[in-house]
């Protein structure tokens, strides 16, 4: 990766087909806005017509909207510098410079903003409220992030929507409390001056919310303020970001690859697929269900065997 988009206090970037430097202390130092909304996009068409479209009808309108874009060729780009009153607010970068965490930090440090908010430029707000709702535990100080609920697109394969259900209830948040997405999202802006985001890898916004919980950090879902956004990826891609997060798990939970474990994991999840499968009378998903779901546990443990000999590899390298 070209180390000029990471971790240096002046970012190369374009802007209307010309590069430029700029330092995040050349920002205003009064925020003309309270809130900073921070949209990444790469080939979101047409899901980012309807997601901005959406976004000029939101309630609340005091923000200012920062863009970052990493390659789109299917007109997203377009339709960004379209919307964005500020040209300046328009950041792209070359698609093998991508890495989320990096990215974020970059754009975070372009905003003075007290309030952030990430949307993905494929999450389309469900109504006009959804900003609102999604800020007022943050501006009321009863939380100090928050997190839209998911929603999956009216195209989205059975057992994706399945998953979503199960996500998004109060027993799975409960269960889990480190639970969040940076798909849709708000937070306080010292949260993230005091811990960025994780940027040797993937799964950064869960080491991120959990490293902010661990400090005492409020977390909240909020249910009515929803977003809906899936997608459909190929066995292919779905194997790529399982693996991506296999390795990140290693560093922010520590795991070891244990094969037994994702073994017994897949089964349990599978006969859970299956009664669920049988009760809406959906047999013909069955097939790719039990494919998916092998797919998703395969691809963590090898992320995790792979990333613990690579560390190991490393260790002894330095012995």
């Amino acid at each position: 990766m070209d180390d000029r988009y990471i971790g240096k206090k002046g970012w190369v970037y374009v802007v209307d087909d010309q590069d430029k430097t700029v330092a995040p202390e050349n920002a205003t130092d009064a925020p003309s806005s309270t809130v900073a909304i921070i949209m990444r996009s790469k080939d979101e068409q047409p899901h980012a017509d309807t997601a901005l479209a959406a976004l000029a009808e939101q309630s609340y309108t005091d923000y200012t909207l920062y863009n970052v874009d990493s390659g789109s060729t299917d007109g997203t780009l377009e339709a960004v510098k379209a919307f964005n009153p500020k040209p300046e607010n328009v950041v792209e970068i070359a698609p093998e410079d991508y890495v989320p965490g990096p990215v974020l930090n970059m754009m975070l440090e372009r905003t003075t903003e007290p309030i952030v908010v990430f949307l993905n430029a494929d999450a389309i707000p469900q109504d006009s409220m959804w900003l609102e709702k999604l800020l007022a535990p943050v501006l009321d100080a009863s939380a100090d992030a928050t997190v839209s609920k998911q929603i999956p697109r009216e195209c989205a394969r059975f057992i994706d929507k399945y998953d979503f259900e199960r996500a998004y209830s109060a027993r799975t948040i409960e269960k889990s409390p480190e639970f969040f997405s940076a798909v849709a999202c708000a937070f306080r802006r010292e949260l993230w001056e005091a811990t960025h985001f994780y940027e040797d890898g993937y799964a950064e916004d869960i080491a991120w919310s959990r490293t902010c919980q661990e400090k005492g950090a409020r977390f909240e879902l909020v249910p009515d303020s929803v977003v809906e956004h899936s997608h459909n990826y190929t066995i292919r891609g779905l194997f790529k970001k399982r693996y991506r997060h296999g390795i990140a798990y290693v560093t922010i939970y520590g795991k070891q690859p244990d094969a037994a474990r994702e073994i017994f994991q897949c089964c349990k999840e599978l006969v859970r697929d299956m009664l669920y499968t049988l009760g809406t009378f959906r047999l013909d998903t069955i097939p790719y269900n039990v494919i998916h779901r092998v797919v998703i546990h395969w691809a963590y443990y090898l992320g995790e065997r792979d990333e613990c000999r690579r560390l190991k590899e490393e260790e002894s390298s330095q012995a």
